[in-house]
């Protein structure tokens, strides 16, 4: 019997094959329609923290180019070590390949993200999380190097949302404690 870090890296391998091999156009297409649901969520957040898709992930260049567009603060991930920080964007064209070729922003200390306090009320971003597997319960399966988890447990409370595609949602899947779900999956299909 396999433990839960055997079957979560035979669920990953296997899900990454069947991303990866998926082809363009059904790609941009539900990409688009997942675009689509995330604005239909009514997404009001004035700061987004959002990850440049890399490979077969769902595209949000256009969730990225969106929110810019409407004026709200947009910051992507950078990682360092086993360390991420966001930092703000003010273009796409900032984004350069980084870890492991995926989409980054420049380092720039005056410009990563701090939740803006007004009064005693912390006003946190919405996080926008990308992942390999996830299940009807919103259990997450990532890449394997724990950076989002990391992360949001430096920064409870923050609102989590993640994109993923139909086919990588599972009835279940094993998970640890110390995993965190996001609040709500869109997929092209609607919400869970």
């Amino acid at each position: 019997m396999y433990d839960k870090a055997e079957q979560k890296k035979a669920l990953r391998r296997e899900m990454l094959r069947i991303r990866n091999q998926m082809d363009t156009e059904t790609w941009h297409e539900k990409s688009e329609r997942i675009r689509e649901n995330f604005w239909k969520c009514a997404v009001s957040a004035e700061q987004i923290l959002c990850y440049a898709g890399y490979g077969r992930e769902v595209d949000t260049l256009g969730i990225l180019k969106d929110c810019l567009e409407q004026g709200r603060e947009v910051y992507c991930p950078l990682v360092s070590g086993r360390d991420m920080e966001f930092y703000r964007i003010f273009s796409v064209k900032e984004l350069q390949s980084g870890f492991h070729g995926i989409w980054e922003p420049p380092e720039r200390e005056a410009e990563r993200y701090v939740p803006k306090e007004h009064g005693h009320i912390s006003r946190m971003g919405l996080m926008v999380m990308p992942g390999v597997v996830f299940d009807r319960s919103r259990h997450r399966i990532g890449y394997g190097g724990g950076y989002y988890d990391r992360y949001l447990q430096r920064v409870p409370g923050m609102p989590v949302l993640a994109l993923a595609f139909g086919f990588q949602i599972r009835e279940e899947i094993p998970y640890e404690e110390h995993d965190i779900c996001p609040h709500m999956i869109l997929t092209e299909d609607g919400e869970i």
